[in-house]
Order: structure tokens, then sequence, then C-alpha cells
């Protein structure tokens, strides 16, 4: 008997205390092992019709090229991911340029993809992606802003990046360009690994030191931790709609006969 990982997911998202619309989009597949968070930008509600086609579009494209009739089991699924988001954000382009109400839209991506005992991330813009392991907190993605290239080049330093008026000015998200540059990576992932996706909308009002305590305190209760995340974000002013995505690693077992049981 081999043992797997399987992936458990769930997320929440929140209009916050400010806007008077949800421009964040989300998704949670657990059959496809799949998480997707995306921040929407644009007047006329643009950025809500960004972030919804970037959703949409990815899930539908990663379920025909893995479990579609026209699957290639040789397939990189890091080149597959990579080739799904940039033919997202072709789309998402060229409905800014067709539509007058969309001009300018566009949205960031942050997402997990668990398969075959890899975990693949792919990000764009300033949504991030945390880890939990062994009871410590680790962002695994790099903003895509400003602030961020200033503290790469020592301009800044990362209290002072928290503080910029800056913070929120990105230099990549889907839908803005032609082309764009998605980074992807694989990680190795561990049983009882915690990944966490989140919108600027946390991250910018919720510290680290808070994220970790409410995942550490609530730790087996995915959907606690969401709603402890999204409330301390409002407590704090809610300045902007707050996504939350929880994906965990858990121990699945697959007989001789590739029939899989979750445990736990």
């Amino acid at each position: 008997m081999a043992t797997k990982l399987k992936a458990t997911i769930y997320g929440q998202t929140d209009v916050g205390l400010a806007r008077e619309h949800n421009e964040d989009s989300i998704l949670c597949d657990n059959e496809l092992g799949l998480a997707v968070l995306a921040d929407g930008m644009g007047g006329h509600n643009a950025g809500e019709v960004a972030s919804a086609l970037a959703v949409d579009y990815i899930r539908n494209m990663l379920r025909e090229r893995i479990l579609g009739p026209e699957r290639n089991e040789e397939d990189r699924i890091d080149e597959v991911v990579n080739d799904v988001v940039v033919h997202a954000n072709s789309e998402i382009f060229t409905q800014s340029v067709e539509q007058v109400d969309c001009h300018g839209m566009g949205t960031t991506l942050a997402m997990a993809l668990l398969k075959d005992g890899v975990l693949t991330l792919a990000h764009v813009g300033d949504s991030r992606i945390y880890r939990l392991r062994d009871n410590c907190l680790e962002q695994v993605t790099s903003d895509h802003s400003l602030v961020q290239e200033l503290v790469d080049n020592g301009y800044l330093s990362q209290d002072e990046a928290r503080m910029s008026v800056s913070k929120n000015l990105i230099t990549r998200a889907l839908g803005i360009g032609e082309e764009v540059d998605v980074d992807v990576r694989d990680m190795e992932p561990l049983a009882d690994d915690l990944y966490l996706l989140c919108s600027d909308g946390l991250s910018d009002l919720v510290s680290e030191e808070e994220i970790h305590g409410i995942l550490m305190e609530n730790r087996q209760q995915l959907d606690e931790i969401a709603r402890e995340l999204i409330s301390l974000a409002n407590r704090k002013g809610g300045t902007d709609n707050i996504s939350v995505i929880l994906m965990e690693l858990n121990e699945a077992f697959s007989d001789d006969n590739g029939i899989t049981d979750s445990v736990g």
C-alpha cells in the first residue's frame, strides 16, 4: 500500500467594510486539487469580470488538460500551469480591448495545484501564498509590486514597506498587457502542510504574527480559520475585499486497485 497526499481545500471571500461590491473571485476544487484566488481591478465593476474570467478559464482549461480525454500524461504540470495562466491573460486582455466597460481591467492571481505528489504554485501580482509547516509560517511567494522591488534592491526595509503609501502599486497583473510573466514553482509537499492563499485585503491589515496565531489556534478547522482571518481584517478597518483559501495536505492511501481513501 502506497502513501499519497490529498488536498482538502476551503475558502471564503468577503466584501469588507469600505467597498460596495466584491471584485475578488475564489475557487476550491477538491477533486482536481486546485485552489485559485484572483483580486480584480478596474472601473465599472470590470475588476470582478477580470477575476471571475481568470478563475473560470483556469479551472476549465486545467480540467481539460489534466482530466480530459485529450490529456497527455507526459506533459510537465508546471508547464501546463504556466500555459493555462498565459492563455487566461490573453482572454482577459482581449475582452478588455473589445468591451468598452472593461477597458483597463486586470486581476492578480494566486493558485496551487496538487498533482502526482507535487504541489505547483503560480502567482501574478500581490496576492500571496503562505505555508505553515512544523508550526512555522513562511511566505512562499514574492509580491510583484513597486515596494517589493524597492525592498529587494535595498532601498526599503520590510517595516518601511509595510507602512508605505505605495504598497499596493503592483508591477504585474493578468489582463493589462498582451503578455505576462508568471511565477511558477514546484514544491515538495509534506503531510500536514497548510497553505494559505490570500488577497491583499488580508495581508495589508493582518500581520504575519496574527495570521500565524490564528492558524495555530484553529489548526484542524479550516472554516474557522477563514472566518477568524476575515473577521480580524474587518475589525482592523476592512478597507478592501478580503479573500482567503486554505489548502491542507493530508495522507491518503491507495491499494493495488488504485482505490484511494482519505485518512482522518
